[in-house]
């Protein structure tokens, strides 16, 4: 689990959020309002909500292409478990949260790096 996960409110740009994560150079941002997660925003969701639509990146706001139905995980599960809700949901990034706070993200980039530190 990476416990430095980078933030963004709904109402920031796009374009403000595809400097974050140029800056960062990651591939997702939480989106976290009142500290609670309404969303996560991903290079893929600017791809295909924003460039391939032809919107303006300085007027749509991170509220409008976000994915808000987060599936989070609380930090107590395990990794197979963090693998088998990825492959069941179809994802690539889980928010894990403790007593409903986020604490950290898992990726799929994560759990890779730690089946083959595992295996060896």
């Amino acid at each position: 689990m990476n416990r430095n996960v980078t933030l963004i409110h709904p109402d920031k740009s796009v374009r403000y959020a595809g400097q974050i994560l140029k800056a960062v150079d990651i591939g997702c941002l939480v989106v976290v309002d009142r500290e609670k997660i309404s969303g996560i925003l991903t290079e893929r969701d600017i791809v295909q909500k924003v460039v391939s639509n032809g919107l303006d990146i300085n007027n749509t706001c991170v509220r409008d292409i976000m994915s808000d139905n987060v599936i989070t995980m609380d930090r107590k599960k395990t990794v197979e478990e963090a693998v088998d809700l990825m492959e069941k949901r179809g994802i690539k990034k889980i928010p894990i949260v403790e007593n409903g706070k986020l604490i950290g993200i898992v990726t799929m980039t994560d759990l890779l790096a730690f089946l083959r530190k595992i295996e060896k």
